[in-house]
């Protein structure tokens, strides 16, 4: 993790997702988001409004909920979504990002802007040694989660945006390598039987909640979990095909909501 400042629009983050991303290496300050970020305090004609190029030009993945994007509803640019659990103050569970995209961002980048009165703190599990753990103790449970197609949706009708994708949790190369997790309870639809389980669908569903619960089971254990506080300006880079996150419930008021800045590098 780093520090990164949070009081220039997302501008530091827009940068380091830039960097990661592997970016075209800009000097001129018109095109370029390093350029406008090295002029923060060295000039009186530096706008901070326009730090943020137009449409996540310069790096950033540009999402349903923009190229920089903010948990706070004041920090999101118009016409982007609010429609994820994120925008709330309750728990929530451990997941991967962008499940509901055939190919999720590789990379996310989190930023503390304001943190929480109470709570609220950012917990990271191993979701690749978590797999190899499960491959270990329950190959069966392995074996499932690994070839059972499960879909993600994500839908907001209020701006239109609907996207979905389907993708076993647990995604194994033909030479038997663990590749990637796709993971969020949240964002799955209800699992559907293959044309030949219809026969004993039953079946198909009792092996899949075992095979789920023996799942959350290792994710849940503090064996592949870390747990932190983040202050302002803390930054964490997430490996989003690996690791998953989650979020503890927290206390937070009007005036200074907890905020997290953040963008997705493919």
């Amino acid at each position: 993790n780093t520090m990164l400042d949070p009081d220039v629009d997302g501008a530091g983050i827009a940068v380091l997702g830039a960097a990661l991303g592997g970016g075209s290496v800009k000097s001129n300050a018109d095109t370029s988001l390093w350029a406008y970020h090295k002029r923060r305090g060295a000039s009186d004609d530096y706008d901070a409004s326009k730090v943020v190029l137009p449409d996540a030009t310069d790096g950033p993945m540009h999402t349903m909920y923009g190229g920089v994007w903010a948990t706070s509803s004041k920090g999101q640019a118009d016409g982007t979504s609010q429609a994820d659990s994120a925008y709330g103050m309750s728990g929530i569970p451990l997941h991967t990002d962008m499940t509901y995209f055939g190919d999720p961002p590789g990379l996310q980048i989190f930023t503390m802007v304001q943190p929480a009165e109470n709570g609220g703190e950012t917990v990271l599990c191993d979701g690749i040694a978590a797999a190899h753990a499960l491959k270990a103790t329950d190959p069966e449970a392995f074996r499932i989660l690994s070839t059972t197609e499960r879909t993600y949706r994500s839908k907001d009708d209020a701006t239109g945006w609907h996207t979905e994708a389907s993708g076993p949790v647990i995604d194994v190369s033909p030479h038997g390598c663990i590749r990637r997790i796709r993971h969020n309870d949240l964002d799955r639809l209800p699992d559907i039987p293959p044309a030949n389980r219809m026969a004993d669908a039953d079946k198909f569903y009792r092996e899949l909640e075992e095979a789920h619960d023996a799942w959350d089971a290792l994710l849940t254990s503090k064996e592949f979990q870390l747990q932190m506080r983040l202050d302002v300006g803390d930054t964490v880079v997430v490996a989003n095909q690996r690791c998953l996150h989650a979020r503890r419930a927290f206390e937070s008021s009007v005036a200074a909501p907890r905020t997290v800045m953040g963008c997705y590098i493919r």
